[in-house]
């Protein structure tokens, strides 16, 4: 999430903190995009939480879990906002940064990222080479001089040929997308060799479910050894639009991690033979439990040409 789209989310925050205190609410704050939103969880908080002392927000520290900090009777609990447009999906958990894995030390010290073993292995320079088997792009995307861009527009223009299902562009799209999943597997193989760091890898699963997924404040978070202390105390909030309706649900996902932590003796990274992903998984009584699967993935246009990121999926659903 941008800056700029982070922004009014930020503010609906405050928005559910001005509510929990029972302060005014002004005429700005009521045209918030997130307003209605606020308004319902604000409300649904209430419910849970009919004996509110003081509500405080933190959204932008890094010290913390939680977006907003709520003291209820002389009890205090961490609450993670999550609001959506859309209606709630199930399993998907995150959508994080490329190199998360080396970022944040689940291996020992100089492992290459994804990033640098792709531009190790020309990555940018073969995709250009399979693109331009096409001779015939539009004059516009010859003349970018940026070739970043100029890629990005080729794949465009070849993405909406194959959905008219010229053969060329589907060909050459096929090419990129399976050289690039043998690309992605030869790192995983890669990663398969390095030392990990177990203690990293259960804290990595912990922040991830506790819905913490921007690049800084994981990598912040990750390095603190007191937030283990907050975990009992989390709880996240979705607001979801179903059937032109806000719906509120309340996920006790600290008292869930904290019960998966405590069941296991040990996490660590496995990797599935000639699979695109990861998973983490529980080790108890020597048996491995699966918990989170990584996937490598390119979120824009197609396999290989822009956005690459981790997609994590909950492999422990209930």
């Amino acid at each position: 999430m941008g800056k700029h789209e982070r922004r009014p989310i930020e503010k609906a925050e405050k928005i559910i903190v001005k509510i929990l205190n029972s302060k005014n609410i002004n005429f700005n704050d009521k045209k918030n995009r997130w307003f209605e939103h606020a308004f319902a969880i604000a409300q649904k908080i209430r419910k849970d939480f009919p004996k509110i002392i003081s509500a405080h927000h933190l959204g932008n520290t890094y010290d913390n879990t939680g977006d907003i900090l709520v003291v209820s009777n002389r009890n205090k609990f961490f609450v993670e906002i999550k609001m959506s447009d859309t209606k709630f999906g199930i399993g998907t958990k995150a959508n994080i940064s490329q190199n998360s894995l080396t970022d944040n030390n689940l291996f020992v010290e100089n492992v290459k990222s994804w990033s640098e073993f792709r531009l190790n292995k020309k990555h940018e320079e073969w995709v250009d080479s399979y693109l331009n088997l096409f001779l015939k792009y539009p004059e516009r995307i010859l003349k970018i001089t940026n070739f970043s861009l100029q890629r990005e527009e080729k794949g465009r223009y070849l993405r909406s040929l194959k959905k008219k299902r010229t053969k060329m562009a589907v060909e050459i799209l096929d090419k990129i997308r399976e050289r690039d999943r043998k690309e992605k597997i030869e790192y995983l193989n890669y990663l398969k060799e390095q030392e990990q760091q177990s203690e990293m890898i259960k804290r990595f699963f912990v922040l991830i479910m506790l819905g913490i997924h921007k690049g800084e404040l994981l990598n912040s978070l990750i390095k603190n050894n007191n937030f283990f202390q907050e975990v009992e105390n989390i709880l996240i909030y979705y607001s979801n639009i179903v059937k032109n309706k806000i719906i509120v649900r309340r996920e006790n996902v600290g008292d869930r991690v904290k019960k998966t932590i405590d069941k296991f003796s040990d996490f660590k990274i496995i990797f599935p033979k000639n699979a695109s992903n990861c998973k983490i998984v529980g080790i108890k009584n020597n048996e491995e439990y699966p918990l989170l699967q990584i996937v490598f993935h390119w979120k824009n246009i197609a396999q290989g040409i822009k956005t690459p990121c981790l997609n994590i999926f909950d492999l422990n659903i209930k």
